[in-house]
């Protein structure tokens, strides 16, 4: 059996601290797409990768304090287990950034979805809230615009149909 949660209005303290959490990513989107220095852009470009890789492990780090909650063995136990992948995907797209840009960001976009995708199985199921599944759609679609900004800014310098 598991908690059930009725309340679909987003809390004001969840709202702020979801948005103030896209600040860097388009801070960081922005900055390396006008900045002229190329050192700077390629730090930005690892600090905007270094973020979302963060932030993905931060949410399956909610995924594993709901599925603490669980309290069938293995609906507990396939919770915790999803919620560790997160932080290894993160890792990995961390790691490919040194090489390929767009790899990198095809693994957290995709992962941005697939996380955002199980959240809203989650609130629909009633073992999250809803405004949970509600605030994680809107703030993956930022996410996901603001590594589009990326992508489109990196793209002409190396070239169409190239690797960023």
């Amino acid at each position: 059996m598991t908690q059930t949660f009725q309340d679909q209005k987003i809390p004001v303290s969840a709202l702020i601290l979801g948005v103030a959490g896209l600040i860097p990513f388009f801070g960081l989107a922005i900055w390396q797409g006008t900045t002229p220095d190329e050192l700077l852009t390629e730090r930005l470009i690892m600090a905007f990768v270094f973020y979302a890789a963060s932030i993905l492990s931060f949410l399956g780090g909610i995924g594993w304090g709901l599925g603490m909650s669980e309290r069938d063995p293995v609906q507990r136990g396939l919770s915790l287990s999803i919620s560790t992948l997160p932080s290894l995907i993160a890792w990995a797209a961390a790691f490919i950034n040194v090489q390929n840009l767009a790899f990198a960001l095809s693994i957290l976009a995709s992962a941005f979805v697939l996380q955002g995708a199980w959240d809203w199985h989650l609130t629909s199921g009633g073992r999250a809230p809803r405004w949970f599944g509600t605030l994680r759609m809107g703030l993956t679609l930022a996410v996901l615009s603001a590594m589009a900004i990326v992508w489109w800014t990196q793209a002409p310098a190396a070239g169409i149909g190239g690797e960023l």
